[in-house]
């Protein structure tokens, strides 16, 4: 999986989820500041182009920020698998799903996968 930019995996992961059948929406204003990067009937997803340790972290901290105005929804940082670090990403991962987010590495997950097979036409 290749992504240019992490608008890009925004808009892999809103068009994952239309064509899926859920309402989902880009760059949803928060109340109190901020911009959600995707929100979904249940989830609230920040997008980091890759999962590094401090990419996660950082997504963290916003999504910490957003959950005061969205206590309703699941808190999910997406990204790709990093190429170095990849150690230190997982344990990050580990430490933040432990206490409640949810960590795609978008590039391990079989939906994800088959989904941009059939979208960029790689059989």
């Amino acid at each position: 999986m290749y992504f240019p930019s992490e608008y890009s995996l925004q808009e892999f992961l809103f068009t994952f989820f239309r064509v899926h059948g859920y309402e989902a929406a880009t760059e949803v204003p928060i109340e109190g500041g901020g911009k959600a990067d995707l929100v979904t009937h249940i989830y609230l997803i920040e997008c980091k182009k890759i999962l590094t340790r401090s990419n996660l972290f950082e997504a963290a901290g916003q999504l910490t920020t957003y959950l005061k105005a969205r206590p309703d929804k699941i808190l999910v940082i997406a990204g790709l698998t990093p190429v170095s670090g990849e150690r230190e990403a997982r344990q990050a991962a580990q430490r933040l799903e432990n206490v409640g987010y949810l960590v795609w590495f978008i590039d391990e997950i079989v939906v994800f996968k088959s989904f941009y097979r059939r979208c960029y036409g790689l059989y």
